[in-house]
């Protein structure tokens, strides 16, 4: 038995708040969880709307059925052929953020790279992968329910992740980014060197529209 990969072409989607006619200095690039589509997940960022600012929400290029096929949720990856998926997302966030920026007839904005659960390590991977960024690659980085990607060595990557503005937003009863998930993490931030806040706020495994809101001031 043999493996064979090839690239194809398919059709993938994201939708946005804001206009890219207006005043646009900002953009967020907010990457869903496991098993969430773009359209829902957008709408928790109405509540930081402005005409300064664009949110932007990629949908993970692999959906699937869930509960008895009642709805429908995407994935950005999964440990079968992850390098080849992490590489296909990675060209996918770049395009999307490259067309934002055409349509906003900006070179420069500034951008907030936003990931909640496994969008987090989604993002994560993208800063750190892109050739279509520069140094350093995101103004700034917000991991909500989640940490930085395992296969993300800190050594080596310190150095961007010392330019971007790194928050880490979680729930005091999250069951995925636990409080001992936090502290590792945390920890980890120190040794390296990395400057980073921690954010945290009463609820579960979900986004919170005020910290949402404190985020964006």
């Amino acid at each position: 038995m043999q493996e064979h990969t090839l690239s194809v072409y398919r059709t993938a989607r994201y939708l946005t708040l804001g206009d890219p006619s207006g005043p646009v200095e900002e953009v967020w690039m907010a990457c869903h969880g496991y098993g969430q589509l773009a359209p829902y997940f957008l709408r928790h960022f109405r509540a930081i709307e402005a005409p300064h600012r664009m949110v932007v929400a990629p949908e993970g290029l692999s959906r699937f059925y869930l509960e008895n096929h009642q709805r429908v949720g995407a994935s950005w990856m999964t440990r079968e052929a992850r390098l080849d998926e992490i590489d296909d997302y990675v060209r996918f966030l770049d395009t999307v953020y490259t067309d934002v920026l055409t349509q906003t007839r900006r070179s420069r904005v500034r951008l907030i790279a936003f990931g909640f659960s496994q969008g987090g390590a989604t993002v994560a991977r993208w800063l750190a992968r892109s050739p279509a960024l520069g140094t350093p690659p995101a103004d700034r980085l917000v991991l909500w329910g989640s940490v930085l990607p395992h296969d993300l060595d800190l050594d080596e990557h310190a150095d961007w992740l010392r330019c971007v503005g790194l928050t880490l937003v979680v729930g005091d009863r999250d069951a995925y980014a636990t409080p001992e998930r936090i502290a590792e993490q945390e920890e980890q931030l120190r040794e390296a060197a990395i400057p980073f806040e921690v954010v945290r706020f009463d609820g579960e495994h979900r986004l919170d529209t005020e910290v949402l809101r404190d985020l964006a001031r």
